[in-house]
């Protein structure tokens, strides 16, 4: 499998966020897709999806950017 480029995901995580979006509110939208990813996608993915929330530029829709930091969060508590 070819690896992913941080654009890719970006892209991947947005339309995982539309794909969601009628489960209610953003925030709800954002843990789904929060878990979602931290069930699904490797940890090297998990890893460059949240280094976006840093980038210069990014097409993170906003949904998805409470998403990422969401499982920053989960990525944070599970070391503890």
């Amino acid at each position: 499998m070819p690896v992913e480029t941080p654009k890719q995901l970006v892209k991947m995580a947005n339309q995982i966020s539309l794909n969601l979006r009628a489960n209610g509110s953003d925030d709800v939208v954002a843990e789904h897709v929060a878990t979602h990813l931290q069930k699904f996608w490797s940890p090297p993915m998990r890893q460059m999806i949240i280094a976006q929330l840093t980038a210069p530029e990014t097409d993170l829709l906003p949904v998805t950017i409470v998403a990422i930091e969401k499982l920053s969060q989960m990525q944070h508590a599970k070391r503890d």
